[in-house]
């Protein structure tokens, strides 16, 4: 049944790398792949048949330290990955590409310094020699810290998320609870074990093989999940936003102006809809809201907006003057307050925007739609 479960393992972490290295589109999406990517070698390397292949054609203990250094790195790319999508902060992959590879190199020259080694397992050949106490204390600390750091992201923005946007994570902070429980429970089977012996010591009777296999089903199932489910409400909101923009345009006249790539273009759409929205905002009327509450009791802020947004465009088509009492988004798109700014604000800042050619074209979407007048 080892081998089995070994296998499945294997394949779960190894279809989770490949279709996440697939979806990569920048630097810093390299880190999932990477990390699932060491997690599935780690994997491998616990599947008997290769086991003993590197136990017969390797120095001893090659294929002990090289499946802890695996794990750990992985672990590190993952916990990272995890960071940085929960908080807007990523890492270099280069800098985290360092750390993995420094702790490694430490754990390689600790294993080094303690042998020679047999193929026996290195919990039954760590008795009497005391680097190898640093070499736990490194293996299991990095993996734990790079696990609970992955948790911890894992349900940090949980409540200000929809369950459609937050199943994965929770299921795969949950596989991160039990590949510590694991890490946890092989610390204190190591501490146990009796010199000599070649039977690892069951902490309670666990095997920590199945706790591996339920690690490896809840993280690769959480994460993908994740990602495919956020990927579903992408397309969702770039049809809803695509559904808007046509709006506008037909409401406000202009746009159309073509960018040197889809990234442009969706960059001219983006302020092509903010400035739209800034010329409707003003024929808003603060007790719309009370209208449409009235009308459709219950509903939801979407329909509340397509209502303002259609009232407005009515009263703009008729000429009527800027309302006096404009509604309460009239002062979230207000020019300089808001979004229809902040964009403006936020190339001004940036020195790559500056020095970009699609810089003129962008710039002039309001004089070209005469929005910026209306």
């Amino acid at each position: 049944m080892s081998p089995v479960l070994d296998l499945l393992a294997t394949a779960l972490f190894a279809t989770a790398a490949t279709w996440t290295a697939l979806r990569a589109r920048r630097g810093t999406d390299a880190a999932l792949p990477l990390g699932l990517a060491f997690v599935a070698v780690a994997s491998v390397l616990r599947v008997p048949a290769v086991a003993e292949l590197l136990k017969t054609h390797a120095p001893g203990g090659t294929h002990e330290v090289a499946k802890h250094v695996a794990l750990v790195a992985g672990c590190l790319f993952v916990g990272v990955w995890a960071y940085s999508t929960t908080t807007g902060h990523a890492p270099r992959t280069r800098y985290v590409a360092l750390a993995a590879g420094l702790v490694g190199a430490v754990m390689v020259a600790l294993a080094v310094a303690s042998g020679p080694w047999t193929t026996l397992d290195l919990d039954a050949q760590a008795s009497g020699r005391p680097l190898m106490w640093v070499y736990r204390a490194l293996y299991y600390g990095a993996f734990v810290a790079a696990t609970a750091t992955f948790a911890v992201s894992c349900v940090r923005t949980r409540s200000r998320r929809p369950v459609r946007l937050r199943w994965g994570m929770d299921v795969a902070a949950a596989g991160a609870v039990v590949a510590m429980v694991w890490a946890v429970v092989s610390f204190v089977a190591a501490l146990l074990h009796e010199p000599g012996s070649a039977e690892p010591y069951l902490v309670l009777g666990v095997r920590t093989r199945y706790l591996v296999l339920a690690a490896s089903v809840l993280l690769t199932v959480g994460i993908v999940g994740q990602l495919a489910s956020s990927a579903a409400f992408a397309r969702e909101r770039r049809r809803d936003l695509g559904h808007l923009h046509a709006f506008v345009l037909a409401t406000v006249g202009g746009g159309g102006i073509p960018g040197s790539s889809a990234a442009v273009d969706e960059y001219h759409r983006t302020i092509e809809i903010f400035d739209g929205l800034a010329a409707l905002a003003l024929h808003s009327r603060r007790d719309d809201v009370d209208h449409v509450r009235v009308a459709v009791p219950g509903s939801p802020r979407e329909v509340i907006l397509a209502y303002q947004l259609q009232l407005a465009a009515t009263r703009r088509a008729r000429g009527d003057a800027p309302s006096v009492d404009p509604g309460g988004w009239a002062g979230v798109v207000a020019d300089g307050a808001g979004p229809r700014g902040s964009p403006r604000r936020r190339r001004a800042r940036s020195p790559a925007w500056r020095s970009s050619p699609a810089r003129a074209s962008a710039d002039g979407c309001s004089s070209t739609t005469g929005w910026a007048s209306s």
